[in-house]
């Protein structure tokens, strides 16, 4: 009876062990898929965003500004339409994107330690790494011209039709366009005279106080300007924010066509060739690529991890000889790709990237 409960620990302890050595068998096998297959990842590349203000200005002509010196003794009211635009403010920044020309796979057991963003760039080795905010970047959308046609909607406030008249048989017939010009005229030189009858007291109406001959007269100005602009014109005023971007390609710094402008017909893309081309112009640090390039020596790695060393690049956004504006950016495209030591792969450090660039941000050990 004693000799039972020995047999029965000494069978789990068998099944144990068995069960563990089934488990030590197995996991070489998954160690080796991961090596077999690798991580793929890329390395970012810099995109210049470009968010630009313009506004526009669009001149409409009176409808009747042949009558505006017959009726109203205005001379030479324009007679044609015109439409002007001026860029107001530029905007650049940068943001990174997996670039096509460095995809690169990681192989071995560092693959299983490498950290990437939802894009597929690699951003840590043997750490975790907080994901950034991604950054919305929106192409706003081109600006839609202003509807002309709803500029004149009532040439005036009286009918277009002309009374009955009781002693012909006909009725109503359409006033004739100078007929209206005419009305148009006559109502402004009622309201001119009405406003100067109420700043001078001589109005029928009494006005309890200050503000409501504010507000009356303001009224009166509105009157007047809508019923002046049938013969003289009006200008339509918009406010439009377009977004383009360019991504240099790193092999040259000669300047690239970031979008198009021309002062009548506005903010265009660099495919339409009727505008003006606005140029990007880029000089990367030459002196700090040399150097990076003299110091960086090949790496002799088995493990084959790369990374970036960023370079910073002098950026105009030229019209012309004008600079729109400028500044420094550090564009990955113009700097070197190198690989990491294997000293630093062998599980020991913790490194992390720049998801913008690809350079490294931080290097500790664990």
């Amino acid at each position: 009876m004693k000799i039972l409960p020995f047999l029965i620990l000494a069978g789990l302890a068998v099944s144990y062990l068995n069960l563990s050595a089934k488990d030590e068998k197995k996991k070489p096998a998954n160690e080796l898929t991961a090596i077999a297959s690798g991580v793929v990842y890329a390395l970012p590349r810099t995109v210049i965003h470009m968010e630009v203000e313009a506004e526009q200005e669009i001149f409409i002509h009176g409808p009747y500004f042949a009558y505006a010196q017959k009726y109203l003794g205005i001379n030479d009211a324009p007679k044609a339409d015109e439409e002007s635009w001026t860029i107001t403010n530029v905007r650049m920044d940068t943001y990174g994107e997996p670039d096509p020309a460095a995809v690169y796979k990681a192989m071995g057991n560092i693959a299983t330690l490498l950290s990437l963003s939802e894009d597929g760039i690699m951003v840590g080795i043997n750490c975790e790494v907080k994901p950034e905010p991604s950054k919305v970047i929106a192409n706003i959308l081109p600006f839609k011209p202003a509807d002309k046609g709803d500029t004149w909607t009532e040439l005036s406030m009286h009918s277009f039709l002309t009374d009955k008249d009781s002693t012909k048989k006909a009725g109503s017939s359409f006033k004739s366009f100078e007929e209206k010009a005419a009305e148009a005229a006559s109502d402004i030189l009622k309201y001119r005279k009405k406003k100067a009858n109420l700043l001078a007291g001589k109005d029928d109406k009494f006005l309890p106080d200050g503000e409501a001959y504010k507000v009356t007269s303001t009224e009166l100005d509105k009157i007047i300007n809508n019923y002046e602009a049938l013969f003289v014109g009006r200008k339509i005023h918009k406010s439009h924010h377009l977004a383009f971007e360019v991504v240099p390609d790193g092999k040259s710094s000669k300047a690239l066509v970031a979008f198009r402008f021309s002062p009548t017909t506005g903010v265009l893309p660099a495919s339409n060739v009727s505008g003006k081309p606005i140029m990007l112009e880029l000089e990367p640090n030459s002196d700090l690529k040399q150097k990076i390039e003299a110091t960086v020596t090949p790496e002799i790695t088995t493990k084959g991890i790369y990374y970036r060393i960023p370079v910073v690049t002098q950026a105009r956004l030229l019209n012309g000889s004008e600079i729109l504006t400028q500044a420094k950016m550090t564009i990955a495209q113009f700097g070197v790709i190198t690989a990491l030591s294997d000293g630093l792969l062998n599980g020991e450090y913790s490194i992390e990237f720049f998801p913008s660039t690809g350079a490294i941000r931080r290097i500790g050990t664990n």
